[in-house]
């Protein structure tokens, strides 16, 4: 909500009165710190507005905002674990220094009520259209708009933003909105349900080997060394997943609609070749076994993987989730991967006619 030029004048007025008509360059403007939840709390520097929004427990913040969005927020983070309130942190710079304004409105995570609009120019107007970077807490995003109750010009939903001159509401923000983040579970299932546009970013391509998988097995009962052969068929698993925030893997399976299609889109172009649910290596393998030995075939698959991103946004206030994905798939490669691992027969093995038959020198099967 934009002040009058009238306004601004007085204000500039008054602020030269008040030093007794000191040149403005010589004019010390103290910055404004304060914290709301409900009662605005004011504080001499940066360092004590923190202390107060955590209730004491962080209490070696700077006495001025740190700047830089890592830097903001890691102490946000800090901040998080002392009061599940606080909801957001308001900054007059697009650096996230200058006045700041913490907000405590319930924070957006487990079941408290979930925070509604916050209007600046009611909580203290000096912030009102003064704020140009923000950073959500408690898992809140945060969307800025232009106007009181959330209108006008309206900004995406996100964990950390800032505004830059030129830019839509830079020195234009007078509310703001919070929307719960989603897990990436949900904003996977979003995107299926169209109710979120996932768009994939950037994504490589590597070649990776699998786990070594015994696939047949030959005895020889005799003491001398023989020739086998054997026809042998083995199923391997592919999938599409995503990782959720705890480190789980989610396979995307066909109730996931464009979200799989786009990402296995993405193998296929990179690959040249479509995805299956399974690989199948099917194919006869000869060996010389020493005598009174068994042997095992080993079959170590190599997989075509294509890993990437896709990124949520979600229709409802623009809030936005990162889903980093995994196309898997191996390849079917004749002979390579396989390995044999020889190991001596026990004198009980050899007496035991399911591997050494009393009618035959030994036995060969595919497992």
């Amino acid at each position: 909500m934009r002040r009058t030029p009238v306004t601004a004048a007085l204000s500039a007025l008054a602020v030269l009165s008040a030093v007794g008509g000191a040149h403005a360059a010589d004019t010390y403007v103290p910055y404004r710190y304060c914290h709301y939840n409900g009662t605005l709390t004011c504080a001499p520097n940066f360092r004590e507005l923190v202390r107060v929004a955590t209730f004491g427990g962080v209490t070696d913040a700077p006495l001025m905002p740190p700047g830089g969005w890592q830097a903001t927020d890691s102490l946000s983070k800090r901040m998080e674990t002392y009061n599940p309130y606080l909801s957001s942190m308001h900054f007059s710079r697009s650096d996230w220094t200058g006045n700041v304004l913490s907000i405590a409105a319930n924070g957006c995570k487990g079941n408290m009520p979930r925070p509604g609009v916050m209007n600046l120019h009611l909580i203290d107007a000096s912030f009102d259209n003064r704020v140009n970077s923000e950073v959500g807490m408690n898992q809140c995003q945060v969307s800025p708009a232009q106007h009181p109750g959330h209108t006008g010009i309206t900004g995406d939903a996100r964990p950390i933003g800032w505004h830059d001159p030129g830019t839509n509401l830079y020195n234009e923000i007078t509310s703001v909105y919070y929307y719960p983040t989603p897990t990436r579970e949900e904003a996977a299932k979003a995107c299926a349900a169209g109710t979120a546009t996932c768009t994939l970013k950037n994504y490589k391509a590597t070649i990776v080997s699998g786990e070594p998988k015994p696939v047949a097995f030959s005895t020889n009962c005799t003491s001398v060394a023989q020739n086998r052969a054997l026809w042998w068929e083995t199923s391997v698993a592919n999938e599409t997943s995503f990782t959720t925030e705890y480190g789980q893997k989610l396979v995307l399976g066909l109730e996931f609609g464009d979200l799989k299609t786009g990402i296995e889109l993405a193998f296929s172009q990179t690959y040249g070749h479509s995805t299956t649910n399974t690989t199948t290596f099917k194919q006869q393998d000869s060996v010389t076994i020493p005598g009174k030995y068994r042997s095992v075939l080993y079959k170590t698959p190599t997989y075509q993987v294509l890993s990437g991103t896709a990124t949520a946004r979600i229709h409802d206030g623009g809030a936005l989730v990162d889903l980093p994905w995994t196309v898997k798939q191996a390849v079917s490669d004749g002979s390579d991967g396989l390995t044999w691992d020889e190991i001596p027969l026990t004198a009980a093995e050899l007496q035991d006619t399911r591997l050494c038959p009393l009618s035959g020198s030994g036995v060969t099967r595919a497992l």
